[in-house]
């Protein structure tokens, strides 16, 4: 009796110690894949032909209502209010993108173009800059010209307009001397308050030196900044609390020294005086950095003490113009690779010739793209359907508006796998029972053996 129940004792802890992580993982569910609920789709052609054959296993069918009021080719309203459908799908190499717009009935591509935005990794934004910033990490975007057949061009080659630029931080300037209140902040615009400056003794005079260096490449996305600045102009808006004797704006050479107050080029003059007078001159290419630095110094010297009042601080920059898609002005494609086809005719869904789309993108396009994660996506575009009252369209949590840079606003999908294999719980404690049980069992051998 004993020797048997010392046999089932063996038995046991045997399968234990060999079997303990197969125990814990039927618990879990744990493995290293889980089957996608639908298969990878299998001979897609990217014809612009929406047919069932090709997109019966995409993962997701989506409808949207379009409340389409325009007329876009001027010969009367004859797109649709009604039901449109997104489907996406993957194999192991591509995603893929159908827009079956039901409701699209001109086939007129004057101006047209179709966009596609995607939030690979759960990134959350709701600035253009905090998009731009995650792009290719995270964020992707797609914005194909279809009257010319070719990804949006961003810049434009031949408009120009002067936009204002600010410090990006207040890392990009420096108190040389002298004695500071506020912070770049202040720079901008006048309701914000002054920057105020205080003068320090030096020698007989009271004097202060401020030095600037301005990241101009952060004013500048997708381009090299001498590709696209024409010039720049800084602006200055400033008072002091009594007249002195000398204020200064000195440019830096390109290679980072500072030259001398008499330089002719170089130094500019400006105001000296008790009301806000602004100063506004032409800054040179040529004195940028090899980095895209704009540097450059204030001085102002007086023989009493004395504040200066900085009200506004900015860059009047001649630049290229962007070439804006409607509502979307930062209308760039991190994806370039890609196939995208259309055509006007029927589909399954819908017998009337109207307009379709389809895409598919590299997946090594997509950086940080997991199918078993959720995919979040825009899309949208200009040409035939529309917001009401334009010619603009879009598939988002909102209908009248396209928000590229909001993360809260874009639609979200499960690709549906494969999935990868999760941490067990309680892994270590398995591991401890496991060597429990197999020292147990050895003792326990010997022990019978020694009977």
């Amino acid at each position: 009796m004993v020797k048997t129940n010392l046999k089932l004792i063996i038995l046991a802890l045997m399968i234990f110690s060999i079997f303990p992580f197969s125990f814990i993982a039927v618990a879990t569910g744990y493995n290293e894949t889980k089957p996608k609920t639908s298969s990878f789709m299998e001979g897609v052609i990217i014809d612009g032909n929406i047919t069932y054959d090709e997109w019966k296993d995409a993962d997701w069918n989506i409808t949207f209502f379009l409340d389409i009021d325009n007329d876009p080719d001027y010969n009367g309203k004859i797109n649709v209010d009604g039901n449109n459908t997104m489907y996406l799908g993957e194999d192991k190499n591509n995603l893929y993108i159908a827009l079956d717009l039901k409701g699209d009935r001109s086939d007129n591509d004057t101006g047209e173009w179709v966009g596609v935005w995607l939030n690979t990794y759960n990134r959350s934004f709701d600035s253009y800059y905090e998009w731009i910033n995650y792009l290719n990490d995270g964020t992707e975007s797609l914005i194909h010209n279809v009257e010319e057949d070719k990804t949006w061009v961003y810049y434009s080659k031949d408009f120009f307009y002067y936009p204002s630029y600010y410090l990006n931080d207040d890392a990009e300037y420096n108190i040389v001397s002298g004695l500071t209140e506020g912070t770049s902040y202040n720079f901008q615009y006048s309701w914000r308050s002054d920057f105020n400056i205080t003068s320090v003794a030096s020698g007989s005079d009271y004097i202060y030196q401020i030095d600037f260096s301005v990241d101009i490449s952060e004013w500048i996305y997708f381009a090299d900044p001498l590709d696209v600045i024409q010039m720049i102009h800084p602006i200055l808006s400033t008072k002091h609390n009594t007249t002195i004797d000398e204020y200064k704006f000195i440019i830096w050479n390109s290679n980072g020294s500072i030259p001398q107050l008499d330089h002719p080029d170089n130094v500019v003059d400006l105001n000296t005086g008790t009301s806000y007078i602004q100063d506004k001159f032409f800054y040179g290419l040529g004195n940028l950095t090899s980095e895209y630095k704009l540097q450059f110094s204030l001085f102002a010297n007086n023989s009493a003490p004395f504040t200066t009042n900085l009200n506004v601080l900015n860059f009047e920059v001649m630049r290229n113009d962007t070439n804006y898609a409607g509502p979307v002005s930062t209308p760039y494609s991190s994806i370039n690779n890609y196939q995208i086809e259309w055509s006007f005719g029927p589909s399954p869904d819908n017998t009337t010739d109207h307009r379709m789309f389809e895409i598919a993108i590299p997946k090594n396009e997509l950086e940080r793209y997991k199918s078993y994660k959720d995919l979040g996506i825009v899309v949208g575009g200009y040409g035939t359907m529309a917001f009401k009252g334009t010619n603009y369209w879009c598939l988002s949590k909102i209908d009248t508006w396209i928000p590229v840079d909001s993360s809260d606003d874009y639609m979200y999908y499960n690709m549906l796998g494969p999935y990868p294999p999760k941490k067990i719980p309680g892994y270590e404690l398995s591991f401890i029972l496991a060597i429990i049980g197999i020292v147990s069992y050895i003792l326990i051998y010997k022990r019978i053996k020694s009977r």
